[in-house]
């Protein structure tokens, strides 16, 4: 009983470090970027978020940059998660740029390489049930 107890109590802290949490919604969405190091392909990930930021505000995306040499973004991200279970969790190569939309449900819904094509991200969001819901419910402050 004793073992049991030990190693479901293991098997609960383990999937907690990970990200997102299954099983619940989240308030936001998600979309990482995994990167080998801080490199052209990172920096441009970034100005774009900042130009798209706006839309991506209005469809609750947080954007997470996490990369093996250690730059994380936000700088927190590397104290509340266990980075090498994310890349495990969702199955990313190192060595390799991988960007992944994680839906408010927690699961994955888009996965691509180095560059970002930021419309097909926006239709995929807006193509998800619960955006669907949140499109009828508010107003886009980001229409001029």
């Amino acid at each position: 009983m004793y073992r049991l107890l030990v190693m479901f109590a293991l098997i609960v802290s383990f999937s907690t470090q990970a990200y997102p949490s299954y099983g619940q919604y989240w308030p936001h969405r998600s979309v990482i970027f995994f990167a080998p190091s801080q490199d052209k392909h990172v920096e441009q990930f970034e100005l774009e978020t900042l130009l798209n930021d706006c839309a991506l505000s209005e469809r609750d995306v947080v954007t997470i940059i996490i990369t093996l040499d250690g730059y994380t973004r936000p700088e927190w991200v590397d104290q509340q998660f266990d980075l090498g279970m994310l890349y495990n969790l969702y199955r990313v190569n190192p060595d390799e740029h991988t960007a992944i939309l994680i839906g408010k449900d927690g699961t994955e819904k888009l996965r691509w390489g180095k560059s970002t094509d930021w419309l097909k991200v926006k239709r995929a969001i807006d193509s998800m049930p619960i955006r669907k819901t949140e499109m009828r419910d508010r107003q886009d402050p980001c229409s001029i």
